[in-house]
């Protein structure tokens, strides 16, 4: 069993006390045993989790091991699972700590106004190898987020869901196998992900191409105009009265099927590109309109993006995502935005941009150069998905998958973990029926401006709805 290697950027987010669920959707049934005994088995044989990562002073941390047990999965029943999960996350950190913290852990909520069970009757329930959740229900991860990114937590469902299908045909051998993969995953350090001249690097990266990358994320103008982010003198005056408050998280849903319709087919964008676009454009609507600033056109931002391969997923677990840059003029047509936007992102992923730019963030927090001087940008943005359940909605057997909701919450354990969290953080998932799910953490110093946002948001929809329908060919 070997210590998980050094990531600035986990130390830093230990600090934070990040927790995210997130909630994968379905109809059909589970047998709540069976999945609880596959959560146990996956997550004791994740040598990571075998640790426990230490907040020191200065952003530090050290890894101390650890023995745990891993939280069994609860049940809830519910009228309704999206009011149900905000009364969760809300609360969530009371079950963090009654977890002891543990790295991930999993809640089944069931849409059943009928039978009212806990978890402690279903551990005390002679017949508990056969209760099932029948119709609609929830697998809710819930994450810290300190120990892993949302890809890990992806692979470690996949694991679990294909160990719950092999307990419910009795395969042996595919358990066996399961098991031997998790327990096979480490977490190399930042140093090892990429190092500079360092050929047995896991990823390939010339010094030239390095060198251009950080010149060219150097040189990238950004702006906060808006002074959407948080200030850091909010933070300072604030910051203690938030973290002793309940936060219910913010989920809006919508209906983008006539833009996403539309634009079918256009090589200049894709659906990503299209989203991101019409954030951009709303945060542009709330300078030129809420708050009467036309002039301010250029929105700068950060999009997530995974430095690994599909290949490494399967082999390590920690935080191994980017933040890439990009600057857009949401005065632009739609169109105009969501292409530009993946023309950069294009180019980033290409180059390795997203790679140098993890680099160049683990030297900054190694310096301890955060919570120094605040990121010039608007907002942050990232996705949660699950690519498996996507592309087979049946891989959990029994039942077929719908959708990817989630909340956010945070609790800083200190000044320097809150300054590091001022970001409005948009997180996004889009049904198979192209609705649009949106959440973000809580915002020291209030929502006011999430509002905001929201509604711009919801205006700039509207409105691009109405641009289609008016491009459409008459009958």
């Amino acid at each position: 069993m070997s210590e998980p290697g050094t990531i600035y950027l986990e130390n830093c987010l230990a600090h934070c006390n990040i927790a995210n669920s997130i909630a994968c959707h379905f109809t059909g049934s589970l047998n709540l045993h069976l999945f609880s005994t596959s959560v146990s088995k996956v997550l004791s044989a994740t040598n990571k989790f075998r640790y426990e990562l230490i907040p020191l002073d200065n952003g530090e941390g050290a890894w101390k091991e650890k023995g745990r047990n891993v939280p069994p999965v609860k049940l809830i029943r519910c009228n309704d699972i999206n009011e149900s999960l905000k009364d969760f996350s809300c609360n969530i950190f009371s079950l963090c700590r009654e977890y002891g913290f543990y790295p991930v852990f999993f809640t089944v909520f069931a849409a059943d106004e009928n039978e009212k069970m806990d978890a402690d009757e279903l551990r005390n329930d002679d017949n508990k190898d056969n209760i099932s959740v029948k119709g609609k229900f929830c697998i809710v991860q819930t994450l810290n987020h300190a120990y892993c990114d949302g890809r890990s937590c992806e692979f470690l469902l996949n694991q679990i869901t294909e160990y719950y299908n092999a307990l419910l045909e009795n395969d042996l051998t595919s358990m066996e196998k399961i098991l031997k993969r998790v327990s096979q995953t480490s977490t190399p350090s930042s140093d090892e992900i990429y190092s500079f001249g360092v050929k047995n690097s896991v990823i390939k990266l010339s010094r030239w191409q390095h060198i251009k990358n950080i010149f060219r994320l150097v040189g990238t103008k950004l702006n906060d105009d808006g002074e959407f982010s948080v200030s850091y003198p909010v933070i300072e005056a604030e910051w203690e009265k938030f973290r002793t408050e309940k936060h219910r998280p913010q989920m809006h849903f919508f209906d983008l099927n006539p833009i996403i319709s539309h634009y079918a087919g256009n090589k200049n964008v894709n659906t990503n590109s299209i989203i991101t676009a019409l954030l951009v454009k709303a945060f542009r609507h709330v300078n030129a309109v809420t708050h009467n600033h036309p002039e301010k056109k250029k929105i700068s931002f950060r999009m997530m993006s995974d430095i690994l391969s599909a290949k490494q997923r399967q082999q390590f677990i920690g935080n191994y995502c980017a933040y890439v840059p990009v600057v857009a003029d949401g005065s632009l047509p739609l169109e105009n935005v969501a292409s530009d936007i993946l023309k950069q992102v294009d180019s980033f992923r290409n180059n390795k941009v997203d790679v140098s730019m993890y680099k160049f963030l683990e030297f900054a927090l190694r310096k301890h150069m955060a919570g120094k001087k605040d990121d010039p940008v608007s907002f942050t943005v990232s996705l949660i998905l699950h690519r498996k359940f996507i592309r087979h909605p049946n891989s959990l057997k029994g039942a077929t998958f719908i959708k990817t909701t989630g909340t956010l919450n945070y609790e800083p354990l200190d000044l320097f973990g809150a300054k590091l969290n001022n970001k409005i953080a948009p997180t996004i998932s889009l049904s198979s029926d192209n609705v649009l799910f949106v959440t973000y953490y809580p915002l020291i110093g209030g929502d006011e401006i999430l509002n905001k946002v929201t509604d711009a948001l919801k205006t700039v929809i509207e409105n691009e709805i109405s641009v289609v329908n008016k491009e459409k060919p008459k009958i």
